[in-house]
Protein backbone atom coordinates (compact mmCIF):
# COMPACT_ATOMS: atom_id res chain seq x y z
CA UNK A 1 0.00 0.00 0.00
CA UNK A 2 1.79 3.38 -0.92
CA UNK A 3 1.75 5.87 1.75
CA UNK A 4 0.36 9.54 1.15
CA UNK A 5 3.28 11.55 0.47
CA UNK A 6 2.86 14.72 3.32
CA UNK A 7 2.60 18.07 1.60
CA UNK A 8 4.25 21.32 3.11
CA UNK A 9 2.50 24.19 4.50
CA UNK A 10 2.03 26.79 1.48
CA UNK A 11 3.78 29.93 3.15
CA UNK A 12 2.12 33.35 2.36
CA UNK A 13 3.67 36.43 3.29
CA UNK A 14 1.38 39.61 3.85
CA UNK A 15 3.39 42.65 3.27
CA UNK A 16 3.61 46.41 2.37
CA UNK A 17 5.77 49.38 1.30
CA UNK A 18 4.62 51.67 4.27
CA UNK A 19 2.69 51.44 7.52
CA UNK A 20 -1.14 51.54 8.46
CA UNK A 21 -2.94 49.84 5.76
CA UNK A 22 -4.34 47.57 7.62
CA UNK A 23 -1.99 44.34 6.86
CA UNK A 24 -2.31 42.78 9.88
CA UNK A 25 -6.26 43.38 10.20
CA UNK A 26 -6.40 41.66 6.99
CA UNK A 27 -4.04 38.81 7.93
CA UNK A 28 -6.15 38.11 10.95
CA UNK A 29 -9.75 38.14 9.12
CA UNK A 30 -8.24 36.22 6.09
CA UNK A 31 -6.94 33.50 8.09
CA UNK A 32 -10.13 33.19 10.35
CA UNK A 33 -12.17 33.27 6.67
CA UNK A 34 -9.52 30.09 5.75
CA UNK A 35 -10.66 28.44 8.90
CA UNK A 36 -13.81 28.58 7.99
CA UNK A 37 -13.05 26.87 5.16
CA UNK A 38 -11.60 23.96 7.31
CA UNK A 39 -7.94 24.97 6.49
CA UNK A 40 -5.76 24.34 9.27
CA UNK A 41 -4.04 27.82 9.23
CA UNK A 42 -0.80 29.29 11.13
CA UNK A 43 -0.59 33.09 11.59
CA UNK A 44 3.42 33.98 12.68
CA UNK A 45 3.74 37.63 13.52
CA UNK A 46 6.87 38.04 11.93
CA UNK A 47 7.22 42.20 13.16
CA UNK A 48 9.34 40.75 16.25
CA UNK A 49 9.85 44.68 17.70
CA UNK A 50 6.33 46.18 17.33
CA UNK A 51 4.15 42.80 17.42
CA UNK A 52 0.40 43.29 17.51
CA UNK A 53 -1.33 40.45 16.31
CA UNK A 54 -2.28 39.59 19.44
CA UNK A 55 -3.23 42.85 20.62
CA UNK A 56 -5.81 42.45 18.28
CA UNK A 57 -6.64 39.29 19.19
CA UNK A 58 -6.78 40.30 22.90
CA UNK A 59 -4.42 37.55 23.78
CA UNK A 60 -1.79 37.68 26.73
CA UNK A 61 0.60 35.39 25.33
CA UNK A 62 2.93 33.79 28.17
CA UNK A 63 5.22 33.37 25.64
CA UNK A 64 6.78 34.74 22.67
CA UNK A 65 8.82 34.25 19.27
CA UNK A 66 11.49 35.99 21.79
CA UNK A 67 11.73 32.73 23.98
CA UNK A 68 12.28 30.61 20.78
CA UNK A 69 14.99 33.05 19.59
CA UNK A 70 16.71 32.96 22.61
CA UNK A 71 16.43 29.34 23.25
CA UNK A 72 14.11 29.01 26.31
CA UNK A 73 11.05 27.53 23.89
CA UNK A 74 10.12 25.71 21.10
CA UNK A 75 8.02 26.97 18.70
CA UNK A 76 5.57 24.75 19.32
CA UNK A 77 5.84 25.97 22.97
CA UNK A 78 4.79 29.16 22.26
CA UNK A 79 1.96 28.08 19.89
CA UNK A 80 -1.65 29.29 20.74
CA UNK A 81 -4.77 28.88 19.71
CA UNK A 82 -7.22 32.07 18.78
CA UNK A 83 -10.81 32.43 18.82
CA UNK A 84 -10.65 33.03 15.09
CA UNK A 85 -9.96 29.13 14.52
CA UNK A 86 -6.48 29.54 13.72
CA UNK A 87 -2.93 29.04 15.81
CA UNK A 88 -0.29 31.84 16.50
CA UNK A 89 2.81 32.27 17.37
CA UNK A 90 2.88 35.75 19.03
CA UNK A 91 5.71 37.98 18.77
CA UNK A 92 7.19 40.51 21.26
CA UNK A 93 6.99 44.39 21.48
CA UNK A 94 9.66 46.69 22.83
CA UNK A 95 12.70 44.27 22.98
CA UNK A 96 15.72 45.87 21.06
CA UNK A 97 17.61 42.60 20.26
CA UNK A 98 14.31 40.95 18.67
CA UNK A 99 14.05 44.23 16.90
CA UNK A 100 17.60 44.37 15.22
CA UNK A 101 17.78 40.56 14.91
CA UNK A 102 20.87 38.82 13.30
CA UNK A 103 20.64 37.09 10.02
CA UNK A 104 21.99 33.55 11.72
CA UNK A 105 19.01 34.25 14.09
CA UNK A 106 16.56 35.21 11.05
CA UNK A 107 17.81 31.75 9.45
CA UNK A 108 17.02 29.81 12.34
CA UNK A 109 13.07 30.90 12.49
CA UNK A 110 12.90 30.24 9.18
CA UNK A 111 14.37 26.81 9.04
CA UNK A 112 11.68 26.23 12.18
CA UNK A 113 9.17 27.43 10.10
CA UNK A 114 10.18 25.19 7.33
CA UNK A 115 9.95 22.31 9.26
CA UNK A 116 6.39 22.44 10.59
CA UNK A 117 3.57 20.24 9.35
CA UNK A 118 -0.02 19.75 10.14
CA UNK A 119 -0.97 23.27 8.40
CA UNK A 120 -2.12 24.12 5.02
CA UNK A 121 -1.33 27.67 5.31
CA UNK A 122 1.12 29.46 7.04
CA UNK A 123 0.23 33.49 6.86
CA UNK A 124 3.33 35.44 8.30
CA UNK A 125 2.88 39.06 9.14
CA UNK A 126 5.46 40.86 8.54
CA UNK A 127 6.02 44.82 9.69
CA UNK A 128 6.24 47.59 6.72
CA UNK A 129 9.56 48.78 5.23
CA UNK A 130 12.23 46.59 3.59
CA UNK A 131 14.59 46.04 6.63
CA UNK A 132 16.51 42.89 6.45
CA UNK A 133 13.74 40.29 8.35
CA UNK A 134 10.96 41.86 6.05
CA UNK A 135 12.70 40.80 3.04
CA UNK A 136 13.66 37.71 4.26
CA UNK A 137 10.23 36.60 5.36
CA UNK A 138 9.30 37.85 1.62
CA UNK A 139 11.85 35.20 0.50
CA UNK A 140 10.84 32.39 2.38
CA UNK A 141 7.18 32.63 0.74
CA UNK A 142 5.74 30.71 -1.71
CA UNK A 143 3.44 33.67 -2.75
CA UNK A 144 3.51 37.27 -1.41
CA UNK A 145 0.73 39.45 -1.31
CA UNK A 146 1.54 43.30 -0.67
CA UNK A 147 -1.24 45.59 0.73
CA UNK A 148 -2.39 48.49 -0.85
CA UNK A 149 -4.25 51.49 -0.70
CA UNK A 150 -5.36 54.81 -2.84
CA UNK A 151 -2.25 56.82 -1.00
CA UNK A 152 0.34 58.07 -3.52
CA UNK A 153 3.27 56.85 -0.99
CA UNK A 154 1.68 53.49 -0.17
CA UNK A 155 1.95 52.53 -4.19
CA UNK A 156 5.26 54.41 -4.46
CA UNK A 157 6.72 51.98 -0.88
CA UNK A 158 4.83 48.81 -2.83
CA UNK A 159 6.37 49.08 -6.15
CA UNK A 160 9.81 49.91 -4.78
CA UNK A 161 9.18 46.68 -2.69
CA UNK A 162 8.23 44.63 -5.73
CA UNK A 163 11.38 46.34 -7.22
CA UNK A 164 13.60 45.05 -4.99
CA UNK A 165 12.37 41.70 -4.56
CA UNK A 166 12.42 41.35 -8.32
CA UNK A 167 15.70 42.97 -9.42
CA UNK A 168 18.04 41.18 -6.22
CA UNK A 169 15.99 38.20 -5.86
CA UNK A 170 14.14 37.40 -8.75
CA UNK A 171 10.12 37.05 -7.62
CA UNK A 172 7.81 38.11 -10.33
CA UNK A 173 4.74 36.65 -8.76
CA UNK A 174 2.59 38.89 -6.57
CA UNK A 175 -0.81 38.91 -5.48
CA UNK A 176 -2.45 42.09 -4.68
CA UNK A 177 -5.03 43.57 -1.78
CA UNK A 178 -6.53 46.95 -2.19
CA UNK A 179 -7.45 48.04 1.00
CA UNK A 180 -10.26 50.85 1.63
CA UNK A 181 -11.26 51.71 -1.58
CA UNK A 182 -15.02 53.22 -1.87
CA UNK A 183 -15.75 50.60 -3.84
CA UNK A 184 -14.91 47.90 -6.02
CA UNK A 185 -14.79 49.99 -8.81
CA UNK A 186 -12.30 52.17 -7.04
CA UNK A 187 -10.85 48.98 -5.79
CA UNK A 188 -10.05 48.02 -9.58
CA UNK A 189 -8.81 51.57 -11.19
CA UNK A 190 -6.18 51.48 -8.10
CA UNK A 191 -5.22 47.87 -9.18
CA UNK A 192 -5.26 48.29 -12.83
CA UNK A 193 -3.50 51.65 -12.37
CA UNK A 194 -0.28 49.59 -10.32
CA UNK A 195 -0.89 46.67 -12.24
CA UNK A 196 0.20 49.26 -15.52
CA UNK A 197 3.44 50.76 -13.30
CA UNK A 198 4.55 46.97 -13.21
CA UNK A 199 3.90 45.99 -15.88
CA UNK A 200 5.48 49.28 -17.74
CA UNK A 201 8.89 49.56 -16.14
CA UNK A 202 9.64 45.74 -14.17
CA UNK A 203 7.61 43.52 -17.22
CA UNK A 204 5.37 41.73 -15.85
CA UNK A 205 1.51 41.60 -14.27
CA UNK A 206 0.09 41.73 -11.21
CA UNK A 207 -2.44 39.55 -9.59
CA UNK A 208 -5.33 41.18 -7.97
CA UNK A 209 -6.56 38.68 -5.27
CA UNK A 210 -9.49 40.94 -4.27
CA UNK A 211 -10.16 44.90 -2.75
CA UNK A 212 -11.83 45.85 0.61
CA UNK A 213 -14.18 48.90 0.93
CA UNK A 214 -14.12 51.06 3.77
CA UNK A 215 -15.62 49.94 6.48
CA UNK A 216 -16.34 51.62 10.02
CA UNK A 217 -16.96 48.54 11.11
CA UNK A 218 -13.18 47.68 10.45
CA UNK A 219 -11.45 50.57 13.37
CA UNK A 220 -14.25 49.15 15.58
CA UNK A 221 -13.57 45.51 15.25
CA UNK A 222 -10.18 46.49 16.20
CA UNK A 223 -10.97 48.45 18.96
CA UNK A 224 -13.23 45.78 20.20
CA UNK A 225 -10.49 42.87 19.54
CA UNK A 226 -13.42 41.15 17.71
CA UNK A 227 -12.29 39.46 14.41
CA UNK A 228 -15.02 41.05 11.84
CA UNK A 229 -15.46 37.98 9.92
CA UNK A 230 -16.97 36.27 13.06
CA UNK A 231 -18.38 39.09 14.19
CA UNK A 232 -20.17 40.16 11.31
CA UNK A 233 -20.07 37.16 8.96
CA UNK A 234 -22.63 38.69 6.38
CA UNK A 235 -20.91 42.18 5.98
CA UNK A 236 -19.40 43.27 2.85
CA UNK A 237 -15.75 43.18 4.57
CA UNK A 238 -16.45 39.24 5.76
CA UNK A 239 -17.66 38.44 1.89
CA UNK A 240 -14.50 39.93 1.02
CA UNK A 241 -12.41 38.29 3.26
CA UNK A 242 -13.99 34.41 1.77
CA UNK A 243 -13.82 35.25 -1.26
CA UNK A 244 -9.94 35.81 -1.18
CA UNK A 245 -9.62 33.27 1.25
CA UNK A 246 -11.13 30.49 -1.42
CA UNK A 247 -8.57 32.36 -4.08
CA UNK A 248 -6.11 31.24 -1.96
CA UNK A 249 -7.32 28.12 -1.09
CA UNK A 250 -7.55 26.89 -4.29
CA UNK A 251 -3.55 27.75 -5.25
CA UNK A 252 -0.77 25.37 -4.42
CA UNK A 253 2.44 27.24 -4.60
Amino acid sequence: MKTRKKRNPIIVCVTSGKGGVGKTFLTVNLAAALAKKGKKILVVDCDFGLANVDIMLGIRPVRTMKDVVFGEATLQDVIVRTTGGFDLVPACSGVRDMAQLLYERIEMIKEMLLSLEGYDLILLDTGAGMTEVVLQFNLLANRNILVINRELTCLTDAYAMIKVLYQLFGRDSFDIIVNSSMDEKEGDRIFRHFDSICRRFLGFPLTHLGSLRHDEDVPRSIMNQEILVKASPHSKIAESCASMAGALSRRRA
